[in-house]
């Protein structure tokens, strides 16, 4: 073959897909009267789901891992393995969240030895340096979000003194929403913190039927409103559910971290 034949050969083969595509190519249209509007594929609505109260035990994340969805991880502060997980989180490519301890309602009932709840009662000094040591303590944290504080986030004072030092850590703060009264995302936007709110708790009632109806609860909501926060933890009966129900979820919501949730 001579050196012309050669190009037009190549000419040829480089060509054909661009002759097919314009040519036998046909997209999907939606008729309307006198228009005639191209069909874009509809986009699904996004949840991020977190898991809180990690810290404990390095297997917690493993398990999560084992979901093959992008998820974001919460972890409590101080606690034995707080820190290696958090950087294995990281790793695997989720977003990574400080869980901080705020004071809940009827706060003796949930007293530990693993850590302290902020609380207003608190010398001023102490609450501070407290709050100080948990938004230092995981460095790969990009956010925080309440482990309890049913009362603190009640709190206006609390949650503006909060605010300012999530503001000044350079982070973002979920509300979980452990109060219907919480004044947290009020009190985030008057210091300038993105803030957004958990949209439900799949396993609130640890029984699998309950968790299963109000997974699939939240997914509706997910489609009404576009996006949802929904929150998880790390729990035999949780993973157990999710593994069983995320294939058919995902034909209908799209799962993100949490900062792609909130286009960071």
């Amino acid at each position: 073959m001579d050196k012309l034949s050669k190009i037009f050969v190549f000419i040829l083969i480089v060509s054909a897909p661009l002759v097919f595509y314009k040519y036998f190519y046909k997209p999907k249209v939606k008729h309307t009267g006198k228009n005639i509007i191209t069909e874009a594929p509809a986009k699904k609505p996004e949840i991020a789901l977190i898991f809180d109260d990690l810290g404990e035990s390095p297997r917690d994340l493993t398990e999560i891992q084992s979901l093959d969805i992008p998820v974001t991880v919460s972890i409590i502060p101080g606690l034995k393995f707080s820190k290696s997980i958090a950087q294995t989180a990281k790793l695997y490519g989720f977003s990574v969240m400080t869980h901080i301890p705020l004071e809940p309602k009827n706060a003796q009932k949930y007293e530990t030895a693993k850590y302290k709840f902020i609380s207003s009662s608190m010398p001023r000094r102490e609450r501070l340096a407290l709050l100080r040591y948990y938004l230092n303590y995981i460095r790969v944290a990009i956010g925080v979000n309440n482990h309890m504080g049913s009362a603190a986030t009640e709190d206006p004072r609390l949650m503006k003194e909060l605010m300012k030092a999530v503001k000044y850590n350079g982070l973002f703060f979920i509300d979980s929403r452990t109060s219907n009264s919480s004044v947290a995302c009020e009190a985030a936007k008057k210091e300038g913190v993105v803030c957004d709110s958990n949209g439900g708790f799949i396993d609130a009632v640890e029984d699998v039927n309950a968790m299963q109806n109000k997974f699939f609860e939240l997914i509706k909501k997910a489609e009404e409103n576009q996006k949802l926060i929904v929150i998880a933890h790390p729990r035999k009966k949780t993973f157990f559910l999710l593994h069983k129900l995320l294939p058919k979820a995902r034909e209908r919501v799209k799962f993100v971290t949490i900062k792609d949730y909130l286009g960071l």
